[in-house]
């Protein structure tokens, strides 16, 4: 593979551009005909290239579900042809892709070229390919652990051509990893301040229900005095407050859906609704409650009515 620079054309049937400024532009790679299996990006529709699309095949290029979008919104683009001021000719469309974010997996897209563009390596010029193959780019995909592939290659690559020269060695892992840094450190700061909010808000809804609870303590002493019992008593406080509990996390599971909207650009392999997240910090928080609640509860069926008739 190489590539991932900006590449201008223009649709066919539309008049040439006056400049590079009034062109459409994508992001464009030189391929082989197994880069998607090694990179593991599902076809869309069409095909994908074979190693009958070398330099006496008409052109053609395959594009990404970004490209499709941006430039045939309301038709099929598979049969249309571009042109292409690199190679000065046509080319057929003949596949679309799965959108890459070839910026990496934190990035939020939002840069001016993110359509992505891919050409046969073996139609490239022959002017053009000695400026490619500086930059070249060769991905392997292993069942292995990646860097054993290392010292193979390298000498693959040494029989083809004695003069290049194979470097930079990564496995994919660390290149996604890499590309997460940023928005990681970040999650791990959002993570200690909403640790310390989760404590705030225990500490909160201990010291509220207790209190409440607290200030019913006459009125379980008239209950208790009349013949109720304390497991009647105890069920009746859990009941009434509990609608209370429940109409805060309800009101907070509203925000916190409409606060991770905000976020989405920080979650990657969570999605903005993630259930597990949403059900665990309330079951958290309905527990807190639960034995906020229970304490000064039991404390008040413990107590002599006659103490909790006078109790102010």
């Amino acid at each position: 593979m190489t590539g991932d620079s900006n590449l201008p054309f223009w649709k066919e049937g539309d008049a040439k551009p006056a400049n590079d400024s009034d062109m459409s532009w994508a992001l464009w790679y030189a391929v082989s005909p197994h880069y998607w299996d090694a990179m593991g990006i599902p076809l869309a529709r069409g095909r994908l290239f074979s190693d009958q699309d070398n330099e006496h095949a008409p052109t053609v290029v395959v594009v990404d579900e970004g490209f499709a979008r941006k430039f045939y919104p309301h038709e099929d683009p598979i049969g249309k042809r571009i042109n292409i001021e690199l190679l000065n000719r046509k080319a057929e469309i003949v596949g679309v892709v799965r959108h890459i974010r070839h910026w990496g997996l934190g990035s939020r897209e939002n840069h001016p070229i993110d359509t992505q563009l891919y050409l046969p390596a073996m139609q490239i010029p022959d002017s053009i390919m000695p400026l490619l193959a500086k930059g070249m780019v060769v991905v392997a995909r292993t069942k292995t652990e990646p860097m054993q592939l290392a010292a193979p290659i390298r000498e693959a690559a040494k029989q083809i051509d004695s003069r290049g020269v194979v470097y930079d060695f990564e496995p994919m892992a660390n290149i996604v990893s890499d590309s997460m840094a940023a928005q990681r450190f970040s999650m791990a700061l959002l993570a200690i301040f909403a640790g310390l909010a989760l404590l705030l808000a225990a500490i909160g809804v201990y010291g509220v229900l207790s209190y409440l609870v607290g200030q019913r303590t006459h009125e379980v002493g008239i209950r208790m005095a009349l013949g109720a019992q304390k497991g009647d008593v105890l069920r009746m406080i859990l009941f009434q407050a509990a609608d209370m509990v429940l109409f805060g996390i309800a009101v907070g599971l509203a925000a916190a859906l409409a606060l991770t909207r905000l976020m989405a650009s920080m979650l990657f392999g969570v999605s903005k609704t993630d259930p597990v997240t949403f059900v665990g910090v309330s079951l958290l928080l309905g527990c807190i409650a639960f034995v906020a609640i229970c304490i000064p509860a039991l404390r008040a069926t413990r107590v002599d009515p006659t103490v909790a008739l006078r109790y102010e």
